[in-house]
């Protein structure tokens, strides 16, 4: 009897500590620099995280399990981006990590990741080869088609060849982006015919601006495409129109907030730039997230990286599924299975090892203070990653 009951006590405790085990909630770390230069991009996809992670678990979570995110605010500090990393893995035990809009944060992020053994997904660095050198996977497109897509749109549909750069040269993704940007302008027929440089904290760019009014008053540029992030997006147009340069102004993923108009102002009327989806598309999907969005936080999106956001947990859980665990060696294994996913910033797939998606690129203008689809495309030409560093 005693041998009989002994087995029954076991055969229960492992019973009890099964079903404890599957109801432990899946942890995922969320890094984000919620104050600071990209807190405009970064909040809105920490919330984007936050409204994904509450559907997925009122529908009943991953694998009969809930969602816990651990999100940290990194504050745009260096220090505190790899404290805050080694803190998610050693102390909260995360499976994954998702993290930051801008490349700087997660070549940082990712970095030490990687040293532990656990998967980083980006919603928004677009820097194509932050999967060769950190292992990260992008739920976002690469800066060689958004550069591309803004080159082909001013040269084949606006018949715009002669082009002035603007590079922000303390900011990693800045300098990426108008790399691919000048190699696509070439390859559509256009020509950089002169660069300018500054960086992330200047905060008065007259001097700048007057240059560049020198090259346009000879007739000897077309526009100017500009590498900046948002902090600073809205102050450049400001200071490029106070100064008298009144050629067009395209731009990437970084004026692709609402601070491109609160600072601009009247000055902001008419920048074109390239970004991730356009919240006011028909597309089903599309209007269903900005209502979510809305009924959670009281207002509308911000821009499309609250999408991104949205789009990348929603991937680590699909990925979750497809692997049947959280395990953070298990976790890539689902992610490479993601094909045809149907996100709100485009239909995922990643093919061929790849860990960048293909997705088109939309085009947007700013049309009385607000922001409007001009074009969605998937650009002709795709420059090679490794142009740029």
């Amino acid at each position: 009897m005693k041998r009989h009951l002994i087995i029954a006590v076991s055969l229960f405790v492992v019973i009890l500590v099964t079903a404890a085990s599957a109801q432990e909630p899946i942890k995922i770390g969320v890094v984000m620099n919620l104050t600071g230069h990209w807190a405009s991009i970064d909040t809105p996809c920490a919330n984007g995280v936050k409204l994904a992670a509450s559907q997925i678990n009122e529908a009943g979570g991953v694998l009969g399990r809930e969602i816990h995110l651990e999100i940290v605010d990194t504050m745009a500090d260096e220090e505190e981006t790899r404290r805050a990393v080694v803190r998610l893995i050693e102390d909260e035990k995360v499976s994954v990590l998702i993290g930051y809009c801008d490349t700087h944060w997660v070549n940082i992020a990712a970095t030490v990741a990687r040293e532990y053994g656990v998967p980083f997904v980006t919603p928004g660095a677009t820097h194509p080869r932050i999967p060769e050198r950190f292992g990260a996977w992008l739920a976002c497109f690469g800066d060689n088609a958004q550069a591309s897509a803004i080159a082909e749109y001013v040269v084949k549909e606006l018949g715009l060849k002669r082009c002035a750069i603007w590079i922000d040269t303390a900011v990693d993704f800045s300098v990426a982006v108008t790399e691919y940007f000048i190699n696509a302008l070439e390859h559509y027929g256009g020509e950089t015919v002169f660069e300018d440089y500054f960086e992330v904290s200047m905060k008065d760019f007259s001097s700048m601006a007057v240059r560049l009014k020198g090259y346009q008053d000879r007739g000897e540029v077309d526009f100017v495409y500009v590498g900046a992030v948002p902090d600073n997006c809205g102050l450049i147009a400001r200071h490029l129109r106070e100064n008298g340069v009144t050629i067009p102004i395209f731009g990437e993923d970084g004026f692709d907030t609402t601070l491109l108009v609160e600072i601009g102002g009247e000055a902001a009327e008419g920048v074109v730039f390239a970004t991730h989806v356009s919240l006011e598309a028909p597309d089903e999907t599309v209007r269903k997230f900005v209502s979510d969005y809305e009924s959670m936080f009281g207002k509308i999106p911000e821009n499309a990286f609250a999408a991104l956001g949205y789009d990348a947990l929603r991937l680590v859980s699909k990925a979750i599924e497809l692997a049947g665990s959280d395990s953070p060696a298990k976790i890539p294994e689902g992610l490479a299975q993601i094909e045809d996913f149907e996100g709100v910033s485009g239909t995922i797939s990643y093919n061929d090892g790849s860990r960048i998606p293909d997705k088109s690129v939309s085009i947007i203008q700013v049309e009385n203070g607000e922001f409007r689809t001009v074009k969605q495309m998937i650009p002709e030409y795709l420059p090679d990653p490794a142009i740029a560093e």
